[in-house]
């Protein structure tokens, strides 16, 4: 793996946007089942016939009814589904260490419609219309009928986190939506809460236990290999779910898929493909779509702290909507777009690049010293995240920008042409010449940008700035293909049995570009689990 990405466990989305909230903990499961210190009785499934040569002989067996593989988001509400549905064993095996430790635990928010706190706010946007909203946007994409499963328990997602403690508020339409839907969470480490609520139901979680393999027999998922220390662990089940949480944190495939970019990864280290390769290798076959959850938050570059919470403020540069190029010094998109709508389409611009660059005056970025760049600009009513995001002066404005420059994100030079030659972007002298005049215009023929947005670059400063930004997401969408219960197909769509794929590996829910709902990757991967187990618990019910 690239050196880039090693750092310490990366820090999630910490805080509500606009909301002020109040940070606590909450009690954890007393006891949990645990990966056992001596050898047991050797499995005796034939590992001829599952398929896999890399099976190894298992130290120890243990039997569930279905096994979970994946302690995320879809893992947790697949358990509380299945257990709900009467299921009499289920088992969550997974990496995480703790139950802190998933992309679930850290993130925000999540998106729903029609709950309790949306009617009191007046919102009266409907299930069908989300899910209208949603598949016009996919333009068909996804798997129509499996979305529309996932859209109808939006509502009752909510329901569940109130049963397990998690207190959530509605936040504004950061985006502009025109809709209210994204539910944020009050507190903190809801995985303890699902823990403690998860295990009264009879869950059993097995920590520090990757998942190599499925077990497969006669064609039909029959279970999993685990290893915990020096045991191997196979988990015999009647149905297996895989929901590990994408591949983000494998440099390795997010370059092969995406072109060679690097990307900075926001989330959670554990997250290396491993559902979608065991699912594959059990006979599933990879769909289409390919996406990311970009960082909506502001820039980020490797050669800083990889944290949203604790990041330079100079990393807000880059969703100013100011002068973008890209490392020739070119312009390659409307800034507006990240500026506005940084989760899909100006998020997925960066995709382009395997690093941005954000130019400044240095007149322009002392007033940010003061008062903030939105204000300076004169606010504009069209930049709504704004409002919330960006409406405060650069804290520690000095230390900050001099860290940046020592990191080595920040160039400054005398004049552009200096700063073209200190960066290497060979263009610029001709981009921001041609950028300046269609501000002076109030126009801009390349891309159209929103006039607001066009504030002029050369301006009679003693010196230039320009930052540079790396493309960076919380998580990545995709793989597998599923039916709309969330069964695995093999390559000629028929079903591999027992076998299911729920959260953001499952390839066949969600579009790409990130959905234009705030809250999707989330609130789709809590539903699609709960679909997911729901057609587990009818499937060894009636096989």
């Amino acid at each position: 793996m690239d050196t880039m990405n090693a750092s310490p466990k990366l820090t999630r989305r910490n805080f509500l946007a606009g909301a002020a909230v109040s940070l606590f903990g909450m009690a954890g499961a007393a006891s949990l089942a645990g990966c056992a210190p001596a050898p047991q009785a050797a499995d005796t499934t034939d590992l001829a016939d599952t398929g896999a040569a890399s099976l190894k002989e298992p130290t120890e067996t243990r039997e569930a009814d279905i096994v979970i593989v994946g302690s995320g988001a879809a893992g947790c509400f697949a358990a509380y589904e299945a257990a709900q549905a009467g299921v009499g064993k289920v088992m969550i095996v997974t990496k995480s260490g703790t139950a802190t430790d998933s992309n679930f635990n850290e993130i925000t928010g999540t998106s729903s419609v029609e709950t309790a706190l949306l009617k009191e706010a007046g919102e009266t946007f409907t299930v069908d219309q989300m899910y209208e909203h949603m598949m016009n946007y996919a333009h068909w994409t996804v798997n129509a009928r499996l979305l529309r499963q996932c859209v109808s328990l939006l509502p009752s997602n909510i329901d569940i986190f109130d049963e397990m403690g998690v207190e959530t508020m509605v936040l504004g339409d950061r985006y502009n939506f025109g809709f209210l839907n994204v539910h944020g969470f009050t507190g903190k480490n809801k995985g303890e809460n699902f823990e403690a609520g998860l295990t009264a139901l009879g869950v059993e979680f097995l920590y520090d236990a990757p998942v190599t393999h499925v077990l497969m027999e006669d064609g039909k998922a029959v279970g999993v290999q685990c290893e915990c220390g020096r045991d191997v662990i196979n988990v015999n089940a009647k149905a297996v779910l895989v929901c590990t949480g994408g591949y983000l944190a494998n440099e390795e495939k997010v370059r092969e898929e995406y072109g060679g970019t690097f990307v900075v990864n926001m989330g959670s280290l554990k997250n290396t493909g491993d559902g979608e390769r065991m699912v594959l290798e059990a006979g599933g076959v990879a769909d289409r779509i390919r996406g990311m959850g970009m960082n909506d938050i502001y820039g980020m570059n490797v050669k800083s702290t990889i944290s949203v919470f604790e990041a330079n403020p100079f990393m807000q540069l880059a969703f100013y909507g100011g002068l973008l190029t890209d490392p020739k010094g070119n312009r390659f998109m409307n800034e507006y777009m990240l500026a506005q709508e940084p989760m899909n389409g100006g998020g997925e611009a960066t995709l382009h690049e395997k690093c941005y660059y954000a130019i400044f005056s240095e007149n322009t970025v002392n007033a940010m010293k003061e008062s903030p760049y939105y204000q300076n600009i004169g606010s504009p009513a069209v930049w709504t995240s704004a409002a919330t995001m960006f409406n405060a002066p650069l804290a520690d404005f000095d230390a900050n920008l001099a860290a940046a420059q020592e990191e080595g994100w920040c160039f400054k030079a005398a004049s552009i042409t200096e700063l073209a030659e200190l960066t290497g972007l060979v263009n610029l002298e001709e981009t921001v010449k041609e950028y300046d005049e269609a501000v002076a215009a109030g126009a801009d023929p390349l891309f159209l940008k929103n006039p607001a947005f066009l504030q002029p670059i050369e301006d009679d400063s003693a010196a230039y700035y320009a930052f540079e930004y790396n493309p960076s997401a919380f998580n990545t969408f995709g793989g597998p293909r599923t039916d709309e219960t969330c069964c695995a197909l093999d390559a000629d769509s028929n079903p591999i049995p027992g076998l299911y794929v729920a959260g953001v590996e499952n390839g066949s829910l969600f579009c790409s570009p990130y959905y234009a709902v705030g809250g999707s990757c989330s609130g789709l991967s809590l539903a699609s689990g709960r679909v997911a187990a729901r057609a587990m618990a009818n499937y060894i019910q009636t096989a």
